[in-house]
């Protein structure tokens, strides 16, 4: 359990550090779900987006709990 809060943790900094550098972001969720978003606010228990890509997410805010979240981390130039 100390692993996981440890994790979420780094995540919750390194998305303000996102915040601040205007960086886009790649999510992957434990339903495979993709998001390549900006993120809004880093919360305690959630993370707010809002998704740029896919076409079927793009335009929309999104409340993604950190807890589903198995990969976060900069978008790269590829949208990959």
């Amino acid at each position: 359990m100390d692993r996981l809060k440890e994790k979420i943790l780094r995540w919750q900094l390194l998305g303000e550090q996102f915040i601040e550098n205007n960086t886009n972001v790649f999510i992957k969720d434990i339903q495979n779900n993709l998001y390549f978003c900006k993120i809004v606010v880093v919360g305690e228990t959630k993370v707010t987006v809002d998704c740029h890509k896919p076409d079927h997410r793009a335009g929309q805010r999104f409340y993604l709990n950190w807890l589903e979240i198995i990969e976060f981390e900069e978008e790269r130039e590829n949208g990959n």
